[in-house]
């Protein structure tokens, strides 16, 4: 697990752990009794950790998380690591860390233990603990503020994001970089020249200036005050680093195994890490073919349709680094898109947020097409146009008319079948979906759409790519709306029912918010677009009739124009220029004429039933969804939940959830309102 190698007075210890060096009970045996061996051996001077150029370590095992079951098992697992980080910071001779890649988490922590840090230029590092809802429990909070800084260090805890090399260089973190060919070398000899064993937890000129750590403590108390209560990490993070700053280093030991236990024991923090571990699975088929290496490889990518979604996809493929061609019937179009992803490219230069360079690859990957003849030699065409079974079944016909048998053909459908899709196709079973969410470039979620028919190799290639593009991917089976879309709906669905009954636009919207989305379903609906839910509902309503009808208020509205922040105005009013939701006379005036017709008098509807309601119509679909057999796994549905529609990652996903609240008291609680609102509600059979 950690190679031995001695010369020319270095020792080098190299870890050797693949695939990703993760730092296990077994390798932290390993590493300390490898420097007790450099110590007593009389030719080494110095020592050199090291993984790789590329890639230094992946940290800890999260894998231990799962083990742990109580207080103890927490307080151990923290513990352990820092006692061997603290041996490795113990060691007699000068001791460098030569780092690549990504260096987060527990890797970075090991790399503050060394007494020096040499990286190559193009290194990036973080503490992203945070984001599981916990505190680094390896020694972080205490040896960070040592290296940068209590201000940068509490930035860095807090916000969970990476730095690059210069600015790590800047603040301290790193005191020396290389090109990652030349980074060994480089170690070697900035160890043999360095003065001797230099322990970060004895460093006091990042922290002897008390006024200004008082000053850093008391901003991020105040951001980690707007956290939600539930996460409490980031408040723990502040008071542990406080902690180590104002009592001692060994203190702050103390306090961030004590923190990083009572994270653990928090529902949020178990949720988090439930879900981390769901995601990693979703992109692994639980039946895997024989010959996994059958699946083609993906190179060249043809996006046919230039809307919001073709030229979402076409920037996703060129992140992932694909030679990406785009083609709409419409030149203007075509062009339009193009102009659209480098504006954005631009714009994310000019930001700071991504390097020329990068932004110039990218861009240079990107070119239009004329004609369908154009995209015959890609490896994968994703028809992305306009949700109408007609349009995109001669799309797709065009597309394998002119391409090779090879061609994987996707279609990015949220919602019509594919067995009609693939109507008319001579080989339909090359036909599958790839569900992207708006803005595909950002959003995370991509759902795998299999037919009967859909080889296995074909899916796992998919699946496959899908991490290619940095996209997590979820496999459904074919059914219209799939997974997200034939649970969201009714859930949009519902707060236009809970407006049209007497509850207040903004009311409906703060519950949900209040609950953990990042924004309510109202506003969501018009910046994605009233004219949109209703075609979508004319979808799923025929498959699903115990849906309910959509409210009139929704047909109204569209009637009159009011599609949503596309047209000025939906649900609310929008000035030019300025999406901020504005109250809207104009909406209140149809909401008041639906009432009138369907003889509805307004109620009183207080956030605990908006809340309520809302959630559990989700928790009913999910049910169906659970039963009919459509994701893999149970787990799949709450990664796709949580990754395409903002269900809060603290609460676990839509089941995890329900199983929290527990299922006989929400079943229960189905019934209720299935008995005051009808079949929409009613529960299924769970296990």
């Amino acid at each position: 697990m950690i190679q031995y190698e001695v010369s020319d007075g270095v020792c080098v210890l190299r870890l050797n752990c693949p695939p990703l060096n993760t730092l296990t009970y077994p390798v932290l045996d390993d590493l300390c009794e490898a420097i007790e061996r450099a110590e007593g051996d009389s030719t080494v001077r110095a020592v050199v950790l090291i993984g790789s150029a590329k890639h230094f370590s992946a940290g800890a095992d999260v894998g231990l998380f799962e083990k742990i079951v109580d207080r103890d098992d927490a307080v151990r697992v923290s513990r352990v690591f820092q006692e061997a980080f603290g041996r490795v910071e113990d060691c007699t001779k000068p001791i460098v860390a030569a780092v690549g890649g990504k260096v987060l988490g527990g890797a970075l922590e090991l790399a503050m233990a060394c007494h020096w840090r040499v990286c190559t230029d193009d290194t990036r590092f973080a503490m992203p603990e945070v984001n599981l809802g916990i505190n680094p429990g390896a020694g972080g909070t205490a040896r960070l503020p040592r290296l940068v800084g209590a201000e940068a260090s509490l930035q860095m805890l807090l916000s969970g994001r990476p730095i690059d090399a210069r600015r790590a260089m800047k603040l301290g973190l790193v005191d020396a970089m290389a090109t990652g060919d030349t980074l060994l070398e480089e170690a070697k000899r900035f160890a043999l020249e360095a003065e001797g064993p230099r322990k970060t937890r004895s460093r006091e000129d990042m922290i002897c200036d008390a006024e200004a750590n008082a000053s850093a403590i008391e901003k991020a108390r105040v951001k980690a005050a707007a956290t939600r209560p539930e996460i409490i990490a980031p408040r723990n993070i502040v008071e542990t680093v406080r902690e180590g700053l104002e009592d001692s280093f060994a203190a702050g030991l103390l306090a961030e195994q004590e923190s990083f236990a009572a994270c653990m024991e928090t529902t949020a923090t178990r949720n988090k890490i439930c879900l981390f571990f769901a995601t990693r699975k979703t992109g692994k088929l639980e039946q895997a073919p024989a010959k996994s290496e059958a699946a083609r490889s993906i190179s060249k990518v043809a996006v046919i349709g230039g809307g919001s979604m073709g030229t979402g996809i076409a920037h996703a493929m060129i992140i992932g680094g694909l030679t990406t061609v785009i083609h709409d019937q419409d030149p203007a179009a075509t062009q339009k898109a193009i102009e659209k992803i480098e504006r954005s490219a631009n714009k994310r230069v000019a930001d700071g947020k991504l390097a020329q360079s990068r932004a110039e690859d990218m861009l240079g990957l990107l070119s239009s097409a004329e004609s369908f003849d154009e995209l015959s030699d890609a490896d994968l065409a994703v028809e992305a146009v306009f949700e109408d079974v007609g349009v995109k079944q001669e799309v797709l016909r065009r597309i394998e008319a002119v391409c090779s048998p090879e061609t994987v053909i996707a279609t990015n459908t949220s919602t019509i079948s594919l067995d009609t899709l693939a109507e008319g196709l001579n080989s339909p079973e090359r036909l599958l979906g790839m569900h992207f969410f708006n803005p595909a470039q950002r959003m995370p979620l991509v759902e795998v759409i299999r037919r009967r028919e859909t080889p296995s190799e074909l899916i796992a290639g998919v699946l496959k790519f899908c991490g290619r593009i940095r996209k997590t991917p979820v496999l459904v089976d074919n059914r219209e709306g799939f997974l997200v879309n034939r649970i969201f709906l009714p859930y949009l669905k519902e707060a236009f029912w809970l407006l049209e009954e007497g509850a207040v636009a903004e009311d409906i919207d703060a519950a949900m918010v209040e609950f953990g989305f990042p924004m309510g379903p109202l506003t969501l609906i018009d910046m994605a677009g009233l004219d949109i839910l209703a075609a979508t509902d004319g979808v799923l309503q025929k498959t699903f009739a115990h849906h309910g009808p959509l409210s009139p208020i929704v047909t109204q509205l569209v009637e009159r124009g009011r599609l949503g922040q596309k047209t000025g105005g939906g649900v609310y009013d929008y000035r030019r220029g300025d999406y901020t939701s504005l109250h809207s006379e104009d909406a209140d005036d149809v909401i008041q004429s639906v009432r009138r017709k369907s003889d509805v008098r307004p109620r009183d509807i207080d956030r605990e039933e908006i809340t309520r309601r809302l959630v559990l119509r989700m928790v009913a679909e999910a049910f169906r969804v659970l039963e009919e057999g459509i994701a893999q796994r149970e787990s799949d549905i709450d990664v796709a939940m949580v990754l395409g529609t903002g269900f809060p990652d603290f609460r676990g996903g839509v089941l995890r959830y329900a199983r929290d609240l527990g299922v006989d008291d929400v079943v229960r609680q189905l019934r209720e309102l299935e008995q005051q609102f009808g079949e929409r509600f009613a529960p299924r059979e769970v296990t």
